[in-house]
């Protein structure tokens, strides 16, 4: 099932997408004595700095950012729990 964002909050799922490239990655991994393992790279959240220049940049009122931060966050914090979901499946 495919979900469109509200109209009038296209633009910060249009911010959320474009500020992802400044997303940090983890890379974590696990070997055994017999020569298996595996290596991920785990995304973190979109660094609030990144948020502060795109706000600067679109001229965002405080109020404007205050949203945009929030709701970044709630995003991030639902990608890095289906992508930890995924990575458990996968690594059983």
């Amino acid at each position: 099932m495919r979900l469109e964002p509200r109209p009038d909050l296209l633009w910060i799922w249009r911010a959320w997408h474009r500020l992802s490239t400044e997303r940090r990655h983890t890379v974590i991994g696990r070997f055994s004595a017999l020569g298996g393992g595996f290596i991920a790279s785990r995304p973190e959240p979109i660094p609030w700095s990144a948020l502060a220049r795109w706000a600067g940049h679109h001229g965002l009122t405080a109020q404007e950012m205050a949203l945009l931060e929030r709701c970044i966050v709630a995003m991030d914090a639902e990608l890095l729990r289906h992508w930890a979901e995924k990575f458990k499946e996968k690594h059983r």
